[in-house]
């Protein structure tokens, strides 16, 4: 294997006429086409959409993993051994973790399909429109449950979209 060679020129030839142009977005502004803030570099719907889900599903799959070694720890207190308080303890944060980043990653989604719509009906990007998103995305999201628990769901995502829209604008320079 020593003796093959490649050729830079032959593997990538675009990167050496100036770079990549998908990693360049130093010049670029944060935020959506349609004048949306947000603390990372976009360039539109799409990477919001994969960020935002993306993001958030780690984020649920982090929380729900931290609850479930808590329980799990909690529920093998009395194990006989380590190994039985080691499985008990896993097989919590294996519940828990993904069930709950699934959901979050679910809602993101739907949150951030239906932000970009609303952007792009409205032309124009504001609290407001997170605030419908939040709340169509959490009654889409809980639709299947009753009206009562969408309704809930609807209040808390539109809560949710609010708070964190208001801290983005806080912190760029919209």
């Amino acid at each position: 294997m020593s003796s093959v060679t490649y050729d830079a020129n032959r593997l990538q030839p675009v990167a050496l006429q100036g770079g990549l142009d998908f990693l360049q977005v130093e010049g670029e502004s944060t935020g959506t086409g349609m004048g949306g803030a947000s603390l990372a570099p976009s360039r539109g719907w799409s990477d919001d959409l994969c960020y935002g889900t993306g993001t958030t599903y780690l984020a649920g799959l982090t929380l729900g993993g931290a609850f479930g070694m808590a329980e799990g720890l909690k529920k093998s207190s009395g194990a006989p051994n380590m190994k039985v308080r080691l499985n008990t303890t896993l097989n919590s944060i294996t519940r828990r973790g993904p069930g709950i980043g699934n959901s979050l990653g679910v809602i993101a989604m739907i949150y951030n399909g239906t932000t970009a719509m609303i952007d792009a009906q409205r032309g124009q990007h504001d609290v407001f429109n997170s605030l419908a998103g939040g709340a169509v995305s959490g009654a889409i999201f809980k639709s299947t449950a009753g009206p009562r628990a969408a309704l809930v769901s609807a209040g808390v995502c539109a809560g949710v979209a609010g708070a964190w829209s208001l801290l983005v604008s806080t912190f760029t320079d919209n």
